[in-house]
């Protein structure tokens, strides 16, 4: 079956829930007018609307939300509903246990009716989740069936660090969420991402970033609509690229390849493998900058296919395809219409 998704990639203002929610309808609005056909799942970033680089427990805490009730989730219903179509954001999760409040890096997943039919935890935490006191999933990752046009389609959901190897200290070859993927057949892959910039260091002073936060002051794009009928960057990200070591090299417009590669990369059992039906992955990660953190964008959507992994004298051939990506510093909307 043929399914149509829209990827919204927001350079996030930190605390700024409003403004988030006015950029991401504007740019959905733009990409979906009522001239083109409707999507048929719509995916937002990791802490879509709130933003990531909180500082603790305390910072972040006017923003956290129950599951099915709060500002990120009324917002996800007002999309699904608008479009009839699904919507999946991340949101900071707080969960009630007995005396204690529990804060977990979340998403949700709404149906066309407004209906949360799934929220997820992140499994892996990043440094920055325990900074502002995320807990670990007591689940881990899960693959569940979810109805599109009367059919059901395996599917999982994982949160950024969750594609990289546990604390980064799990042997790399183990590519624990991307074997559980392919271990449960999931046919559809959601990764929302606070993805850092393969550019980023992070020892940069605050006078480095202050470099990078000039360029994107100053440079002024529109929202970078990526649809059917625009193609542009489709396969970038496969192309070798030199780091930037000056800000003023930095093009916002450009894909983060090295970033892109490394998902791949990430994602080994879903190529090394063979299998008899499609996997779709989509990595809708946020742009911008937040304190020294500079996110590295680059929203992209992949399809493997499930052929043979061969060893060429130009390198290894997967059987996969990049359905299209977005710039590292832009914000946007990614839409491909796949087959799964």
């Amino acid at each position: 079956m043929k399914l149509r998704i829209a990827a919204v990639q927001l350079n996030s203002i930190l605390g700024n829930v409003e403004e988030n929610m006015s950029k991401a309808l504007k740019m959905l609005e733009q990409a979906f007018p009522s001239s083109k056909p409707k999507p048929d799942l719509v995916v937002l970033p990791e802490l879509a609307l709130t933003g990531y680089n909180f500082k603790s427990p305390a910072h972040i805490h006017p923003f956290l939300e129950k599951a099915g009730n709060g500002k990120s989730y009324q917002f996800g219903k007002m999309i699904s509903e608008r479009w009839g179509c699904l919507t999946l954001l991340g949101y900071p999760e707080k969960y009630d246990k007995a005396n204690e409040e529990i804060i977990y890096n979340s998403a949700m997943l709404i149906d066309a009716k407004g209906k949360l039919i799934h929220n997820y935890r992140k499994t892996h935490l990043y440094e920055t989740d325990k900074i502002w006191g995320c807990k670990e999933s007591p689940d881990g990752f899960q693959a569940f069936d979810v109805p599109f046009n009367g059919e059901k389609i395996r599917t999982t959901i994982g949160i950024c660090m969750d594609l990289n190897p546990y604390e980064f200290t799990a042997p790399f070859e183990k590519y624990e969420f991307s074997r559980f993927a392919s271990d449960n057949k999931c046919q559809l892959i959601l990764i929302p991402t606070a993805w850092m910039n393969s550019n980023w260091k992070e020892n940069w002073t605050l006078e480095q970033a202050n470099e990078f936060h000039k360029i994107y002051q100053n440079t002024k794009l529109e929202p970078e609509i990526n649809d059917e009928h625009n193609h542009v960057k489709d396969h970038s990200i496969l192309i070798p690229q030199v780091s930037i070591k000056l800000a003023k090299d930095y093009r916002l417009e450009e894909v983060d390849g090295s970033t892109g590669r490394y998902w791949i990369m990430r994602l080994n059992p879903l190529y090394s493998e063979t299998h008899d039906f499609k996997q779709v992955v989509v990595v809708c990660n946020r742009s911008g900058m937040e304190d020294k953190l500079m996110y590295g964008g680059t929203s992209t959507m992949y399809t493997f296919f499930g052929g043979p992994m061969e060893r060429t004298p130009q390198g290894l051939s997967i059987d996969f395809n990049v359905e299209g990506s977005l710039g590292q510093g832009t914000e946007g909307v990614l839409v491909r219409e796949v087959e799964i």
